[in-house]
């Protein structure tokens, strides 16, 4: 009712506005003078830059997208996070957010990195010593096992875990692949947490698992098989925006069939979302000059969610009852996937089995 009561203002002022230039032009002559003209224009120029203002504000408003406010009033003392990618944007506000509220959060991101978000977090948490971290760069099988391998050494093997956040990932890359040979996108955003989340298995007991996707699993209609992923692989097929896709989709397909397997052997709930249009780093591989990229920037403030915003399906997922398990989630709320081969879960078991197998034989490599 809000909206559309605005609207119509807009509307009235509009007709308005057209209604006083007519009533001008016909009484020119009687009243057309410089301080009535200047009277007119400057009048109009306010109500312009009110309007133009008004719709900036709406507009960014809406492009908040949905929230979740539950987080502002939790109280997760005693409960653990686990967060890949931590190091910014969507993970960064993630681990800020949990941290604040008592949570211990265990952070993954790559060496360079690591301790500067550790620092970052313990600044913000309710106790700096429920921040901790490990080195993780999900391109490099070595450091994925390696990451794990301290982990477990170094946690208490009765440690409770709330939820594995699998949130790192990279956008439209040019092509280039992992140290172990796999496409890069597919490689860090689904091989990667894949290989990740399978060693950690026997600690996430009764935990959630939330995989950040993206609307774009459903942009560029790529299906997520052997075949396309082969597309991939091949340089001279290889297209940056149906690469990220086809890793997005993987990550929904990996979503579902987690929960299938192990929601009662291990009563893992899994969940995968769409995060928004954020105004992160992810987009670094776009190739836009500098001089663009401080053009486009305010317009990035408006359209785009602030990573803090972007984070709020995250802690949904995470956090609410009312997320649903083995689905797909945006705004904070369960959705539908935007083509129906991201919910066949006949392929979701094919694409669990390739990936197994593509990281046994990359696995087996490294062991000679």
């Amino acid at each position: 009712m809000f909206l559309h009561a605005l609207c119509l203002a807009e509307v009235q002022s509009v007709l308005t506005l057209i209604s006083s230039i007519i009533i001008l032009i016909l009484s020119a002559n009687s009243i057309l003078t410089p301080t009535f003209i200047w009277t007119w224009i400057s009048s109009s120029l306010i109500t312009f830059v009110f309007y133009f203002i008004l719709v900036i504000l709406l507009t960014r408003w809406l492009a908040r997208g949905g929230q979740y406010p539950e987080i502002h009033t939790a109280n997760l003392d005693g409960q653990t996070f686990l967060i890949t990618g931590a190091a910014g944007g969507i993970g960064k506000e993630t681990a800020f957010e949990l941290a604040k509220r008592g949570a211990r959060v265990i952070l993954f991101a790559r060496s360079t990195k690591i301790n500067e978000i550790i620092n970052e977090v313990k600044k913000v948490a309710r106790s700096s010593d429920n921040v901790t971290g490990y080195s993780l760069d999900l391109a490099d099988l070595r450091s994925i096992k390696s990451c794990v391998e301290k982990f477990v050494k170094n946690e208490n093997e009765n440690i409770k875990i709330t939820a594995l956040i699998n949130n790192a990932g990279v956008m439209a890359c040019p092509y280039g692949k992992t140290k172990d040979g796999f496409e890069l996108q597919m490689g860090t955003n689904h091989f990667g947490h894949f290989y990740f989340t399978q060693l950690l298995l026997s600690r996430l007991r009764s935990a959630r698992i939330v995989n950040v996707s993206s609307a774009a699993h459903g942009m560029w209609r790529v299906p997520c098989d052997e075949f396309h992923y082969n597309q991939m692989y091949n340089s001279n097929t290889y297209h940056r925006w149906s690469a990220y896709s086809l890793s997005k989709t993987a990550n929904i397909l990996f979503t579902r069939e987690l929960q299938r397997r192990y929601s009662t052997s291990y009563n893992i709930h899994a969940y995968s979302l769409h995060p928004g249009t954020v105004n992160t780093e992810l987009d670094r591989h776009l190739g836009a000059s500098d001089i663009m990229r401080k053009i486009a920037t305010p317009i990035r403030y408006i359209l785009f969610k602030t990573p803090l915003e972007g984070a709020q399906t995250t802690l949904y997922c995470a956090l609410s009852n009312k997320a649903k398990p083995g689905e797909y989630h945006a705004e904070c709320k369960p959705t539908s996937v935007l083509q129906k081969y991201a919910e066949d879960d006949r392929l979701a078991q094919q694409w669990w089995d390739y990936s197994e197998k593509m990281i046994n034989e990359k696995l087996k490599e490294i062991e000679k």
